[in-house]
Formats: C-alpha cells, structure tokens, sequence
C-alpha cells in the first residue's frame, strides 16, 4: 500500500501528535470495544479502560512545552500511562508503552528502527507484566505487531536508522489484524463464545491511530458533546464552623478550549486564589487539567467556565469522608488505614461503617492505579489496607502499591462480598501484615454468587445464554441460567455450598424493587431453614443480585 509519508524521522512534537491521535482512535472505538465480552452481561470494560490509561498518558505529556524531545516525551507518556492505568488491560498498556518508551531510548529523532526497537521491548514489558501470559490475548496480537515491525525494519538500509516509519508501521499493523483474528481460536472461552479479544482490538486501534497520524491523513474527529456536570455535595448549613483540621472539597475537573484556546496561567492564578492548596494545573492552550483542594468548589468552577468547557468533574467531600473514618477508628491506637474499592450506595456504607475509606470502582473505566495510590496517601497513615473487590482492579492495584508514599498492602478480594468479610477482619490497631493475613483468610472463606440479566447470546462455559436469561455466576464463572431470577439464584447458592453454610447474604441491587427482593429472600430462607439469611441493600447497578456464602 502506498502512503504519503511526512517525513523521515520525527521529532518529539510530530510524535507528541500521533499518540494524540491515536487515543482519539481509541476512545472513539470504546464502546465496540467494551462490547467484545465473553460474558453476555453489560461489564465489558476493556475499552474503556484502555482509552482511560491512553488518554492519562498523552495528557501528562502537556506539560514539556511545545518542542519536547523525543526521549522526553516518551517518557511523560510512560509515567501518565503508570499513574492512569486502569483494569488489567490498561495496566498491561501501561507497561507495554513503558517498555516502548525503554526500547527508543535517548535517540534524538524517531525513525522506522525505533518504531521496531519500541514495539520489541514493548512487548517484552508487557509480557513480563502478566505471571501467567496467555496466547489469543493483547500479548499475542501486540508481540506479532512487534515480530513484523522488527523484521520489516531490517529489510531498510541501516536497520531503518534515518527511514520513514509509515512503511514498518503498515506492517505491524497487518500483523496485528491477523492476529487479532485469530485470537478467536487460541482461547477456549473465546472460541466457545465466538468473540476475539477485546483487548487485541484496542491495540489494533492504537496502531492504527498512530498510521493516521504518520500518513498524513486527519481523522474525522466530531463534535464531543459536553458531560452533564455533576450535583456538588453541599454542607449542613447549621452545621458549626471549624477552623481546624479542615480538608475542604477535592475538585478535578478538564478544561477543553471553547472559542478560544485555554488560557493556562489564567487557570494556575484562579486555581492559587488563597484558600486553596495541592493545586495542580497541567496542560496548554488545548486542554488542562485541573486539580486542587477548596471550600468552595462552585465559585472556581463557575469562574474556570470562562476558559472553557469544564468535563470530567469530580468533587469529594474530604471533611466528611475523615470524620467518618476518625469515628470508626477511634481517637487513638490507629496503627493502618483500610481502603475499599466499592460501587452502590449500600456497599459503600457498609464499608464506611467497617472503618474504610472508599475509592469508586465504576461501572466501566475502573479507578486508575494513581488514584488508588492518591486515595490511600490521603489516609495520612503509614500503612494501608487496600481492598480491590474486582479480579479487574488487582493489577491496577498492585501497580498503586508501587506508587504510593505510604506502604499500601493488597489483599486480593476478587468481589464486594469478599470485600465484606474482609473488611470485617480489619482491626486498625493492628499492623498491616497482620490485618493482610486475617483479611486473606476471612475473604477466602467466602464463595460470591452474583446474578445478571443477559444482554446478548452467548456460549459459555458450557452454557447457552439467550439475551433476557438471568445469568448467575459463582466465584466469576457462569454456573446457571434460566428465565427466572430466583431460579437461578438458588441453582447458584446450592453449588456454592448454601446447605451447609453460617450464612447467606443477599445484597439487592438498584433494579430490583425491595418488596421482590423480600419474596426472594423468604424463598431463599425456607430453602435453607437451618441457616440464617439476611437482606442488605447493596444499591450496585450491575447485578440484580449479589449474594455471600459463608462457612
């Protein structure tokens, strides 16, 4: 295929641009992505994740000025994917464009042997990143991109030293196509369900973002319509003044140019009026981010629209996050902190109640690993106890671990019901060590049962599932299906052991109305009359029902 090519070698200004694009690309195809799922129902997150870290990545590169090198700006792409991963895919992204920016090195431009030698090491990095790597997955498809780009590369005068990088990237991403389709047959739960990889695709994406970008042609971006901005937490009006030990609103927000570019020192001045503090002001005159610490977070928003479009607006109420966790810790003796990852009003003041702070875990894009180690360095604490309570969130999470100032501990809650009984081992007196061990046990003794309405028609695990069929799933894998929810549910329970268990606990979801979940928990009980079953309203938006066995 012939392509315009822009130049030889880039600088780190042209390669600054492609990546821009190319996680336009990706975000753009998000929603196919996430749609790739093995399990019919509406968690596919890969995408999503995916973009997120990309999208954390370029924009940490806003910050070099509008000349970077090359080195520079791999490098503060590198970091913003480490701090913005999210989910398993995003953190094995995250790697992978470490070890790119690894393999370029310090070269001062960026030629068709450094596309190689990136995608090479890449690889490896990402690879090494995952304990027990699986062919059929974005490893495959982004080591046969990389097996190409390399071998094409060698075939140029001087290795591809001083040559144009659009030839070796058309390469890579045939390679990449390929083995993407074939991915469907290298995985048994992909060839069951008949589905390739999700995250294979999001590589392809990526890849060829970065050809649109080096080609010369523009993609057709679009209008991107502006998010709903969200209600701000208000304080109780007859609440007292205090005028110590006071936290303040945390505020985020991005600023998008409107009819005129952003006006970045402006921001940095309205964002240090006094009263602020851990301000942050990243980015230039084509979007900023945005970050500090305020009592009054309606009055700098209302005045950063005049630079702008305000998106991606978060505001917590840290006052009233530490006095809650200073009323489950006591006033002394607090050795560790305990950090919970959590979706549903209910959860989340369980695990309040229980002495944790909370980090959302999202519906779709799930919390990037620097927010979890943020979240966690806010205890103020030297030691924390992190609850994942997602098989997608671990790697995210012991990636945090490596990020945050505190030491951060991880047990490896897999559910919002292992995270439950976990969080009930805590003892904050205790060390970290400590808690970590007897959180692990108490966790392990939990089977979760979590059930689902099918979205789409799949073949798995040796199941047939028709879109409507209430789906329950055990420790993660699908073990009935039917047309009635309850059905399902108990079909779960008895292989989850409900007979011979302590307790069950079923915890409702925002769908279900609460006199059904009454008529569900009565079955539930004269099914199993000897042990005892409570309700809880868990508030999740996911599943109609999630429910803990215990021993």
């Amino acid at each position: 295929m012939t392509t315009p090519r822009v130049s030889a070698s880039l600088d780190g200004r042209q390669l600054r641009a492609a990546f821009v694009t190319a996680s336009q690309y990706l975000a753009d195809a998000s929603a196919s992505i996430d749609a790739i799922n093995v399990y019919p129902v509406p968690d596919g997150d890969t995408g999503s994740n995916m973009a997120a870290t990309l999208r954390d990545a370029v924009e940490s590169t806003a910050t070099l000025g509008p000349a970077p090198s090359v080195a520079e700006m791999l490098s503060a792409l590198a970091r913003g994917a480490l701090y913005g991963a999210r989910g398993n895919s995003g953190v094995i992204l995250s790697q992978a464009l470490h070890g790119f920016a690894v393999g370029v090195a310090a070269r001062e431009t960026f030629d068709a042997r450094c596309l190689a030698d990136g995608l090479a090491q890449g690889s490896r990095a990402a690879y090494a990143a995952v304990s027990r790597p699986a062919e059929g997955t974005m490893l495959s498809v982004l080591r046969r991109a990389a097996d190409e780009a390399t071998r094409v590369a060698a075939t140029f005068p001087d290795e591809g030293r001083g040559s144009a990088c659009v030839p070796v990237l058309e390469a890579a991403i045939a390679a990449a196509e390929s083995a993407q389709r074939d991915t469907t047959g290298q995985l048994p739960a992909l060839a069951e369900a008949g589905v390739p990889d999700a995250g294979g695709e999001g590589i392809c994406e990526i890849l060829r973002g970065l050809h649109t970008a080096l080609s010369g042609r523009s993609p057709n971006r679009g209008e991107r319509p502006l998010a709903p901005r969200p209600a701000l937490p208000r304080r109780d009006a007859a609440a007292p003044a205090v005028e110590h030990d006071t936290f303040g609103f945390c505020t985020e927000f991005i600023v998008e140019p409107g009819q005129t570019p952003v006006d970045i020192q402006q921001l940095r001045i309205l964002a240090s009026q006094p009263g602020s503090t851990s301000v942050m002001v990243v980015g230039d005159e084509y979007g900023a981010r945005v970050h500090l610490h305020t009592l009054e977070p309606q009055a700098v928003l209302t005045a950063a629209e005049r630079y702008g479009h305000l998106s991606r607006i978060k505001v917590d109420d840290m006052d009233a996050q530490h006095s809650r966790l200073r009323s489950s810790w006591g006033r002394a003796g607090v050795a560790v902190g305990m950090l919970a990852v959590s979706r549903g009003a209910g959860f989340e003041s369980a695990f309040e109640g229980l002495g944790s702070a909370i980090c959302d875990l999202g519906q779709n894009a799930k919390p990037a690993s620097g927010d979890l180690a943020a979240r966690a360095d806010a205890l103020g604490l030297p030691e924390v106890v992190l609850l994942p309570n997602h098989a997608n969130v671990l790697l995210a999470a012991r990636q945090a671990a490596g990020l945050a100032r505190c030491t951060l501990h991880i047990v490896p809650t897999r559910s919002l019901a292992e995270g439950i009984a976990a969080a009930v081992a805590f003892d904050p007196r205790r060390p970290g060590t400590s808690n970590v061990e007897a959180m692990t046990e108490a966790a392990a003794r939990v089977r979760t049962v979590e059930i689902a309405t099918a979205t789409a028609s799949r073949s798995i695990d040796s199941h047939d599932i028709r879109t409507g069929d209430s789906v329950a799933f055990l420790d993660g894998e699908v073990t009935a299906t039917g047309p009635s929810l309850c059905e399902s549910l108990v079909q779960a329970l008895d292989a989850a052991g409900a007979h011979q268990a302590a307790l069950v606990t079923l915890y409702r979801g925002a769908s279900v109305e609460e006199a059904d979940a009454r008529s569900v928990r009565a079955q539930v009980a004269q099914r199993y009359p000897a042990v005892e079953v409570e309700l809880v309203d868990g508030g999740h938006d996911l599943y109609a029902y999630i429910a803990s066995v215990e021993s």
